[in-house]
């Protein structure tokens, strides 16, 4: 190689590796900031759900204090009457007993004189029947005596009384004053001791709540300062992205290797680029031969070469020569007749599907079916090892590069002999693609789902549960609205909106009804008919609308049915292991795999499931092993097609 094009060749090659080693470098500064952000979207939806058991908690200790005052009042009252009882009670129980013996007294004296006024009259009826004497005598006799059995006689009453005034002396006596005295001032004393632990509480519900509100602020602020740092590193490695894809196409045929994104293991990959163009316009008056060529152009064929990903740096322009020398049948690279450069129906002139041998596949019924397409349907498959001649391998890191052979005629124009050789393309990896998961429910606290898994991949399923409250995460950055913050940020406020405009509908719709019922009743009125007529129509107009309003909720429900928070495949796969837990079964009977949710379970942040809470079920598919991660791509279940369920605490 002459040195302009050592030169050169070396020139794009730093070029390209430098802005490959920027696009790594962006893409893990993208990874990182997405995990700050999540993580913070944790912490600040965590904060937000502290802050409400703190102002439930709070309003609760208030309700107490309000009681525990209102108790403590009442004691205050009652230990001072008890007091005021317990001073005047022995004074009352003296003074009653005196009253009670002088009552006695008089008592024994009215009888005595009842029994005076019985034996005068005795004397007076028997000597002076029906006489002037006789009336007064019978008359102080009934008094004394009564004159039927319900009017009642002195007598009767000086003796009621007696027993009354002995009865009250003797419960005045019983009356426990002094006893009653100690306990309610033990109690007085135990309300006052609850009443300052109830305040104690109450002040450390106040604090919470102050505490709880400023972690929220910080949670807030360290959120957005993730927001915006996602947000440029996104900018970042999207203009690295675009950088290097536009130096790739400029400097090194746009060379590009696609891998079809299909379930199981890979069957094949596509290498990609555009022609090589010659510096120079007349190069058919320059004496170019046309051979197999179309006339002018300088390229006669290309060859296409697989390297390992850590051999790049070594594979030369005079490797690459010495290669195509070999045997074809080595399939250490793929020639590809030039064709003169037109106008491409796609985006690249050429491209070359590339397959993996069946056996390599080690499944059986996948290898036999593309022994099966090689045989009956279309071209003949071609196959490619690298250039050490080993058979490309899973989870192995490779690179393409493809090799121009000039035309003699044009090797003479430009007084060099030397080929073309462009830079390694971008690193790819073929990978096993794992199924996601399918039609999860949730039911009584158990999990349950199905998955089409091939059978020789060990894999595992990762139940994973993200928190669904609208009203925690309004507001948090999610994996869409990196793309769309303008739409993303006005779809709460739209659902929102429309929600009042259906309630509004229905009030109105309410009070037409109402209209309806009263126009109808109101016989008397000339134009009845005509006010319910008008009535109908906007009642249907209405119920139209309604209709309408409600099927755009509906609309915006689905589209909001998001965790709420940036959640995505990467973040999936680089959760903790208490953050998730590992799915059972299937069983031969229900053919279901299953996951029993309990007080143990976690969601997506490590913390434990919040009874009366909405939570999203995924399925993370993975490899089992640790070390198998590198040869497959997992797979995450649809959030869309997932049903939301509330988490209840299982009643034993």
């Amino acid at each position: 190689m002459n040195s302009y094009n050592e030169n050169l060749h070396t020139s794009v090659l730093e070029t390209l590796s430098e802005q490959e080693l920027k696009l790594q470098k962006s893409k893990s500064n993208l990874d990182a900031s997405m995990f700050s952000l999540y993580y913070a979207e944790g912490a600040r939806i965590s904060a937000a759900e502290e802050l409400i058991i703190a102002n439930n908690n709070y309003k609760f200790q208030q309700e107490i204090l309000e009681q525990a005052v209102i108790d403590s009042d009442l004691s205050t009252n009652v230990l001072s009457s008890v007091n005021l009882a317990n001073t005047f009670i022995p004074e009352t129980v003296k003074n009653t007993s005196v009253a009670a013996a002088n009552v006695q007294i008089a008592a024994n004296a009215i009888l005595k004189l009842a029994s005076d006024v019985g034996s005068i009259f005795s004397i007076v009826n028997a000597a002076d029947f029906d006489t002037e004497i006789y009336d007064q005598s019978k008359y102080a006799n009934d008094l004394m005596n009564g004159s039927s059995p319900i009017k009642k006689g002195t007598a009767y009453l000086a003796e009621k009384t007696s027993q009354l005034s002995m009865e009250a002396s003797a419960d005045v006596a019983e009356v426990p004053v002094s006893s009653l005295a100690e306990k309610t001032t033990s109690t007085d004393t135990s309300i006052k001791g609850l009443l300052e632990v109830v305040n104690t509480d109450f002040n450390t519900a106040s604090t919470a709540v102050m505490t709880d509100t400023e972690a929220l602020a910080t949670a807030n602020s360290a959120e957005k300062k993730a927001e915006g740092t996602l947000e440029d590193t996104g900018v970042v490695y999207k203009s690295t992205q675009n950088a290097y894809e536009l130096s790739n196409k400029q400097l090194n045929l746009d060379l590009k290797v696609t891998i079809p994104i299909e379930e199981g293991r890979p069957t094949n990959y596509k290498v990609s680029f555009n022609n090589y163009k010659s510096p120079f316009e007349d190069s058919k008056e320059k004496g170019v031969s046309t051979g197999s060529n179309e006339e002018g152009y300088p390229v006669k064929s290309y060859y296409i070469f697989l390297v390992k990903n850590k051999d790049k740096e070594f594979f030369s322009l005079s490797d690459a020569e010495g290669l195509i020398t070999e045997d074809k049948e080595k399939e250490l690279y793929i020639k590809i007749p030039s064709v003169f450069p037109v106008k491409p129906k796609k985006n690249y002139l050429y491209e070359e599907t590339i397959s993996i041998r069946p056996e390599l596949i080690d499944i059986e019924e996948d290898a036999s079916e593309l022994k099966k397409d090689k045989e009956n349907k279309g071209p003949k498959q071609k196959y490619l090892r690298d250039v050490n001649g080993a058979d490309i391998k899973i989870g192995e890191n490779y690179v393409v590069s493809v090799l121009a052979v000039f035309d003699n005629g044009y090797k003479k124009i430009i007084n060099t002999f030397d080929d073309y050789l462009t830079v390694p393309s971008a690193c790819f990896t073929l990978k096993n693609r794992l199924t996601a998961a399918k039609k999860i429910a949730v039911d009584n606290n158990k999990m349950t789902f199905t998955s089409k898994e091939n059978t020789d991949f060990n894999v595992e399923y990762r139940c994973i549960f993200l928190l669904f409250n609208p009203n925690l995460t309004k507001g948090l950055l999610t994996v869409n609205e990196l793309e769309k913050l303008e739409k993303a940020a006005s779809e709460l406020d739209e659902y929102y909106k429309k929600n009042k405009e259906k309630q509004d509908l229905k009030l109105l719709l309410e009070q037409i009804k109402s209209k309806i019922s009263i126009s109808i009743r109101s016989e008397k009125e000339e134009s009845t008919n005509t006010i319910l007529a008008t009535l109908e129509k906007e009642k249907k107009e209405l119920i139209d609308k309604l209709k309408k309003v409600e099927e755009e909720i509906s609309k915006l429900e689905k589209d909001l049915k998001k965790p709420g928070f940036f959640f995505n495949y990467t973040i999936a796969k680089g959760l903790e292991v208490e953050s998730y837990g590992i799915a059972t079964g299937p069983t031969a009977a229900s053919k279901k795999y299953t996951f029993d949710i309990n007080v143990t379970t976690t969601d997506s942040f490590g913390n434990s499931l919040i009874a009366g809470s909405d939570y999203i079920p995924v399925v993370l598919t993975m490899p089992k092993k640790k070390d198998e991660e590198a040869q497959f791509i997992g797979a995450l279940s649809n959030i869309q097609e997932t049903s939301v369920f509330q988490y209840t605490i299982k009643k034993k």
